[in-house]
């Protein structure tokens, strides 16, 4: 998949192991998916969405977040998701602050939700991953044990069964 690579500055890359940022498709994809969708609810659902449906908006809308920054900042998926959690609760915590909002703890929860549920669905698509390469290795494994068998039982009956005289005896 073609990419973009732009270096990292010298102070940060002395603390991480790529000393570049990556920008592929789809490491931004996620995060464009993520902009629409905000910019979506923003501009259909301007007016608010009655009690139980908003809830639906901020399970996609966190999740969705903690998947874009897993895959734009390729961190580990704990960081990922302490960061989108952060961004919520924070926000909860900001409209205290804002006249006409109020922070609510079922929007915090709701947030938790969406986060989790990424989590939950990485985790399970990496432990499959892992379960099929395992798989595979211990094919490959048995077939390099099985191999030399099976050949040298082939190769035993195989001159035997092609000789002319065998042939001979089968034909009669």
């Amino acid at each position: 998949m073609p990419s973009i690579r732009f270096p990292l500055p010298a102070f940060i890359r002395r603390h991480v192991e790529a000393h570049y940022i990556d920008i592929s498709l789809s490491r931004v994809l996620p995060l464009g998916v993520l902009i629409v969708f905000g910019l979506m609810v923003g501009l259909v659902f301007n007016h608010g969405l009655p009690h139980p449906y908003d809830k639906l908006l901020h399970v996609t809308f966190y999740g969705l977040l903690t998947f874009a920054i897993h895959a734009f900042f390729c961190c580990r998926l704990r960081i990922s998701a302490l960061v989108a959690f952060a961004f919520g609760v924070g926000g909860e915590i900001a409209q205290a602050f804002i006249p006409g909002r109020e922070p609510s703890m079922l929007d915090a929860i709701a947030n938790g939700i969406g986060v989790a549920l990424v989590v939950f669905g990485i985790a399970l698509w990496r432990s499959e991953q892992r379960r099929a390469a395992a798989e595979a290795e211990n094919y490959q494994r048995l077939m390099a044990r099985v191999e030399p068998v099976l050949n040298r039982s082939r190769s035993q009956s195989a001159p035997a069964s092609s000789s002319p005289s065998s042939l001979a005896l089968s034909d009669r």
